[in-house]
Order: structure tokens, then C-alpha cells, then sequence
């Protein structure tokens, strides 16, 4: 199955956007726990971050390469 540059770019930000509320509520409820500062916590914080910013570039890198295929059809 093979999707275009437009979709691809809205699921990398869908996957961002999923993430970053993840990363959202885990601090909430960490911290109203008093576990924010566990190493468990801190290693799934930095993985939601790391996977947050890499989806959310790469949705802006598809976003712009759309508007890239749009000029030239050829491609």
C-alpha cells in the first residue's frame, strides 16, 4: 500500500499530536502521584519527547514536500 506525501504528513502529525497528550497525562498523573521524578517516568518522558519531534519534523518536511509535488506533477 503506497500513500502520498499529504497523508503521510497528517498521520506523522496525528502521531505527534497523540503523543505529546500522552507525554501531557503522564506528567499530570505523575506528578498528582509523586512518582514525576522516577527513572521509569523520566525514560518514557524522554522517549515521548524523542517521538513527538520526530513525527511532528517530519509531518512539517511532508507538509512542505506537497506543496513541492504540487508545482511539478512530473515528479
Amino acid at each position: 500500500m503506497n500513500i502520498n506525501s499529504t497523508a503521510r504528513a497528517r498521520l506523522y502529525a496525528l502521531t505527534a499530536v497523540a503523543c505529546a497528550i500522552w507525554l501531557f497525562q503522564n506528567c499530570v498523573e505523575a506528578n498528582a502521584s509523586g512518582d514525576l521524578l522516577s527513572w521509569s517516568n523520566i525514560i518514557l518522558s524522554i522517549c515521548l519527547i524523542i517521538v513527538t519531534g520526530y513525527c511532528a519534523v517530519n509531518a512539517v518536511l511532508g507538509w512542505n514536500t506537497k506543496s513541492a509535488d504540487t508545482e511539478d506533477p512530473s515528479k
